[in-house]
C-alpha cells in the first residue's frame, strides 16, 4: 500500500541564492593579441625584400624617370635656342621689309602719277605727272585738258570724244585732266 510520499524541502531558509560562475576573459584578450602579433609578423615578412628584387626595380624606375627628365630638358633648351634664332632671323627680315617698303615707296607713288585710273578730274603734278598718254581704248571716251578747275569753258584747253585708243599730250602748264569713260591712261613718253 502506499501512502502519503514525503518529499523533504531542501531549500534552506534565509540562504542568499548562488552567483554565477564568473567568466574568465583573459584567455580571450591574450588569444586576440597574439593574433594581432601574428597577423604583423606575416605582413612583414610579406612585405620584406630578401632579394632585393623590388628594390632594384624601384631604383630602375627612379633612373628611367631621371633620364627622362634629363632628355626633356635637353629637347626644351635645343628648341629654346631654335625659336630664339628663328625669331632674330625673323627679326631681321621684318627690318629689311620695312627698309625696302620705305625705299620703294617714293618709286611707287611716282609710278602711280603715270597710270590715270578711272574716272575724274586729275591734278597735274599732283595726281599725274605731264607727258604723252595713252588709254586702253574704250567707246564714248571724253577727255578734257585744263588750266583751272573752275569748269568755266574758257579754261578747256583741249578736249576730244574718242571710240577706241586714243593719246594725249599733258603738257606741264596744264592745271587738270579730265577722264570720262576712257578706262585707263598709261605715260607713254
Amino acid at each position: 500500500m502506499t501512502g502519503p510520499t514525503f518529499t523533504p524541502d531542501l531549500t534552506v531558509p534565509n540562504a542568499a541564492p548562488s552567483k554565477p560562475a564568473k567568466r574568465r576573459r583573459w584567455p580571450w584578450v591574450v588569444a586576440l593579441i597574439a593574433a594581432l602579433l601574428a597577423g604583423v609578423g606575416i605582413g612583414a615578412a610579406g612585405a620584406s625584400d630578401p632579394t632585393g628584387e623590388r628594390t632594384k626595380a624601384v631604383e630602375a624606375r627612379e633612373q628611367t624617370v631621371a633620364k627622362q627628365e634629363q632628355d626633356l630638358q635637353a629637347r626644351k633648351d635645343s628648341e629654346t635656342t631654335a625659336l630664339d634664332s628663328r625669331k632674330s632671323q625673323l627679326d631681321k627680315q621684318s627690318a629689311d621689309i620695312a627698309r625696302r617698303e620705305r625705299e620703294l615707296l617714293p618709286k611707287e607713288q611716282a609710278a602711280a602719277k603715270n597710270t590715270i585710273k578711272g574716272d575724274g578730274i586729275f591734278l597735274v603734278g599732283k595726281d599725274i605727272n605731264p607727258g604723252t598718254y595713252r588709254n586702253s581704248g574704250t567707246s564714248s571716251c571724253y577727255w578734257q585738258r585744263s588750266s583751272g578747275t573752275s569748269g568755266d569753258f574758257d579754261e578747256i584747253l583741249a578736249n576730244g570724244n574718242e571710240n577706241g585708243p586714243a593719246v594725249v599730250t599733258i603738257q606741264p602748264g596744264d592745271i587738270a585732266f579730265t577722264s570720262k569713260r576712257c578706262g585707263t591712261w598709261t605715260l607713254v613718253s
